[in-house]
């Protein structure tokens, strides 16, 4: 059984989620326009609200229902569903990502655990290299902090460091898991100025993924008494 295993997000950890948007926006609204492209936008967020994660799918479908032909014809709908299918995530990866996950899988095992909509989930994670970057073990569920057991069961080990950029879902692996777990925070994204649950203490922080090529495995190893 391994030592070690690094549970790894992916959006604002690996990835430039927040980018990304701004980058999709500028291409909606080249071919919906200001109006729908808010439309869209407003469903996006609404169904965030609902379901407690994105769902790239099922905003579309809504806003294919809450919009008139002479709004959006069928060719203009499609081109949306293009953009999403087809965008060049490789490009949204954080400096040095692939060279610091080569790092880390010296030391342990590099798992991507991530959550969201599973289906653009899995597009991106794939469509980035990522997936081929810790040689295809990737655990994506909707909601991950609620697949806890399923994904010590499918890696176990004697240690684990998650890293990720949401306080919150570090919070919550640690307040379950205590010393078997180090929890790393990653400083980048919007989670990482907004608001944090309270005494958050991560055992290790950093402003940049790439920073963890600077760690050994007894950092790693080290973890705050709790």
């Amino acid at each position: 059984m391994p030592t070690l295993i690094f549970w790894i997000d992916v959006d604002n950890t690996l990835l430039d989620n927040d980018g990304v948007k701004v980058d999709l926006d500028q291409h909606i609204q080249v071919e919906l326009g200001p109006k729908l492209a808010g439309r869209f936008w407003d469903i996006y967020e609404q169904v965030r609200d609902e379901k407690s994660v994105v769902d790239i799918p099922l905003a579309l479908e809504r806003l294919r229902a809450q919009t008139t032909l002479s709004e959006m014809n069928d060719e203009t709908y499609r081109h949306i569903w293009s953009i999403f299918n087809n965008y060049p995530f490789f490009k949204a990866l954080y400096p040095d990502v692939l060279e610091t996950l080569h790092y880390l899988r010296t030391i342990g095992l590099t798992v991507i655990v991530s959550d969201g909509d599973l289906y653009f989930q899995a597009e991106k994670i794939i469509n980035s290299s990522l997936a081929e970057a810790v040689e295809g073990r990737v655990l994506l569920y909707t909601h991950k902090q609620e697949h806890l057991d399923e994904t010590i069961k499918a890696y176990p080990a004697d240690h684990y460091v998650h890293i990720d950029d949401k306080p919150d879902i570090l919070d919550d692996t640690k307040r379950l898991l205590g010393e078997r777990v180090t929890t790393v925070f990653v400083m980048q994204g919007k989670y990482a100025v907004g608001k944090k649950p309270n005494n958050f203490a991560p055992d290790l922080t950093v402003l940049h993924f790439g920073d963890l090529r600077s760690y050994t495995a007894e950092q790693f190893l080290q973890v705050k008494k709790q």
